[in-house]
């Protein structure tokens, strides 16, 4: 992409790549042509020649990119909480190495300033029931807006929801899964669904090759298990399996009966018996008192006033005294019968690796899998190994991956500084390892990442703690888990639809 790109209504400096996905790219720019130098951001669509994609795919993917601008365009210049659209616009540009020309589709967007609720929720923990409605009392005005313009955005999720950092106020975003209903017609089968399966409701996902009509209680359902994320803390993929019907047993437990009653009737299998409108919900939502679940009062402690005390004084001596040998003892037996610890394998989705007894496996979105130290507690950041997979383009290799990722740490900021990086062997498999430290929102943190290149699709394995807890798992994640990895050699996959 070149540095400065040229729009239909102004031109674009690029300074950092936001993401990247297996048909498109985000970057934050700037608009040079704007009065203030406006931050904004740019995505990039290309597909082309990919044999593996067919016609019907590559239509939809470029539906839904048009869809997007065509929604932003009108929403966002009449609602203060969804992203306004700058541009739209595309370019074409000679192949590398070749005489053809390749077409990219851009729109430009308004930057919100901010961290979207997941890393909100990594960063501060769970939600109280009060922060809860008070997401549900922002958020709520918004879908209604979108669904009385006859719109459903269809991937509603923390990730898609972003906390203006100067104003604290909710944007949705990431409207390339939206879906205008036209003339009442609400049949996609024509299109190529992009939703979020943990999120997506019943209607959603695929049954039997063919998916069902969505209506606006869709994106109602969406909203009730990001919910349950914010309440638990965790990702709720345990309760996917039966449609989040026994989530009450778990969950319900930490919330308050009413609150529970409404995210329960947001979550029915059936659209007919949810909530109808978003704005069902608000008036449901203001008329319960919700209030915190009860709690076992705490039993006060006997006071001991002085005269007590030098009574008790002899009797204390004679009791250190002869507890003591008992102590000592049963901490001799203790270290006799420790024995060590034992190694747990892992053997899913065509990788294999092993790690030790005292970690444990934990639900995660967008991983393949994320394990954690047991009985681990951490004021803001736990330490955590996950793996996850990017979708690369048919010619990129481990060099052009390494090149793009560094990048991408390097823009970062200032607080970032890269450690240590160079390439590692895997058993067979040739891999790129870069430890880095940074700062998210007050804490200091250190991670180590290592890129895999398997066919078209990038592994990262990464390893992350506060800068203080770094230090006392990192040789057991060398030692123990990555040096154990492989990868499993069925481990080609037809691309996948990405999700904006």
């Amino acid at each position: 992409m070149p540095l400065i790109l040229k729009g239909r209504k102004g031109h674009y400096q690029t300074i950092k790549p936001l993401g990247k996905g297996g048909f498109g790219a985000t970057f934050q720019a700037i608009d040079l042509d704007s009065v203030n130098q406006r931050q904004c951001v740019i995505k990039r669509l290309n597909i082309n020649d990919n044999p593996e994609i067919s016609d019907r795919i590559i239509e939809g993917i470029k539906a839904a990119f048009n869809r997007e601008a065509q929604v932003l365009e009108f929403l966002g210049d009449n609602s203060g909480n969804i992203p306004t659209l700058y541009d739209y616009f595309s370019l074409t540009a000679p192949a590398f190495g070749q005489q053809k020309e390749l077409e990219f589709q851009y729109s430009v967007q308004q930057y919100i300033q901010g961290e979207d609720l997941s890393q909100e929720l990594r960063r501060k923990g769970r939600f109280s029931e009060i922060e809860t409605l008070d997401f549900l009392k922002q958020i709520l005005p918004i879908l209604q807006f979108i669904h009385d313009q006859n719109s459903i955005h269809r991937d509603i999720k923390p990730n898609n929801i972003v906390r203006e950092t100067a104003t604290q106020k909710l944007f949705l975003i990431d409207f390339g899964a939206v879906k205008q209903v036209v003339s009442g017609e609400t049949n996609i089968k024509k299109s190529v669904p992009i939703f979020t399966k943990l999120y997506a409701a019943p209607e959603q996902r695929p049954e039997e090759g063919r998916i069902g009509e969505i209506y606006p209680s869709s994106d109602l359902y969406s909203l009730a298990v990001t919910c349950l994320e914010l309440l638990t803390g965790t990702t709720p993929v345990d309760y996917l399996n039966n449609n989040y019907q026994n989530w009450r047993q778990q969950a319900s437990r930490i919330i308050s009966p009413s609150l529970a009653n409404i995210l329960d009737k947001m979550l029915k299998v059936n659209p007919r018996h949810r909530f109808q409108s978003a704005a069902e919900v608000m008036t449901a939502v203001n008329e319960y008192r919700i209030s915190t679940p009860p709690t076992e009062p705490l039993t006060k402690p006997p006071t001991i006033i002085p005269k007590q005390l030098e009574t008790l004084k002899p009797l204390l001596i004679k009791s250190v005294f002869l507890i003591f040998p008992i102590i000592v003892g049963v901490i001799g037996v203790n270290s006799y019968l420790q024995r060590p610890i034992e190694v747990v394998e892992y053997a899913k989705a065509g990788i294999k690796f092993k790690y030790p007894g005292d970690w444990q496996e934990t639900p995660a979105i967008d991983k393949l899998t994320r394990i954690v130290p047991k009985n681990m507690i951490s004021s803001s950041l736990t330490p955590e190994f996950f793996i996850t997979t990017e979708e690369l383009f048919s010619s990129e290799t481990l060099e052009d991956y390494t090149e793009f990722s560094i990048q991408r740490i390097e823009a970062l900021g200032q607080n970032t500084k890269i450690i240590k990086s160079g390439p590692i062997q895997l058993g067979e498999t040739q891999g790129y390892q870069v430890v880095y430290e940074s700062r998210d929102n007050k804490v200091n943190f250190q991670e180590m990442q290592l890129w895999i290149v398997n066919g078209k699709k990038a592994y990262i394995l990464t390893y992350r703690a506060e800068d203080k807890s770094y230090p006392e798992f990192v040789k057991t994640v060398e030692d123990t888990i990555i040096k154990s990895f492989k990868l499993e050699k069925s481990t080609s996959e037809k691309p996948r639809t990405p999700i904006w």
